[in-house]
């Protein structure tokens, strides 16, 4: 999955085969099954400045690169 450079909308990524799931397993505070439509226009540099206070470096590290295998 091409990231852009972070700056894919969580929209375009949570409609890519594979990635919901990988989201909702690795941030399920942030991804729930109700997720608000309004946030589908955060851009994964926003969310990852959002969830980067919270989560160590290697956990979102981790996820990106399995977004990318995608």
């Amino acid at each position: 999955m091409d990231l852009r450079k972070h700056q894919i909308t969580i929209g375009e990524v949570l409609d890519y085969p594979g990635a919901r799931a990988i989201l909702q397993r690795r941030f399920p505070m942030v991804f729930r099954k109700d997720f608000s439509p309004a946030s589908r226009s955060v851009t994964l540099e926003q969310l990852l400045a959002l969830v980067g206070g919270y989560l160590p470096k290697r956990v979102v590290d981790s996820t990106l690169q399995e977004l990318e295998r995608l």
